[in-house]
């Protein structure tokens, strides 16, 4: 009979459970979308339509993309007093920081 995985979860002792929990929270964490980390932020379209000075729709075309310029992402990453920061991993080398790309200066959403 199969078991889920919730029954696996709640077997192990409650250390273990613990650290399951954290690390799929880390993980839940690491995969938020644009709408979601706003949100996240107590942000609505409309207040970061006035932090980037464009119309609410635009907010909500960005957040829809799923392939965008670097500098777009960047300003509204910004826009939320974030930052973004590329790593680049390739075989057999470490993790390299890309620096310089979508440094457009313009503030502006594209």
């Amino acid at each position: 009979m199969p078991v889920s995985m919730d029954e696996v979860i709640r077997s192990l002792p409650a250390e273990s459970q613990a650290k399951v929990l954290a690390r799929s929270e880390e993980l839940i964490e690491e995969y938020l979308t644009l709408q979601e980390l706003r949100k996240t932020l107590n942000l609505t379209q409309e207040a970061m339509a006035d932090l980037l000075s464009i119309r609410q729709a635009n907010i909500s075309k960005v957040e829809k993309r799923a392939d965008m310029r670097i500098s777009t992402l960047r300003s509204y990453l910004e826009a939320m007093g974030g930052t973004l920061e590329l790593i680049a991993r390739v075989p057999g080398h470490g993790p390299v920081r890309l620096e310089g790309l979508g440094d457009l200066g313009s503030g502006r959403l594209r």
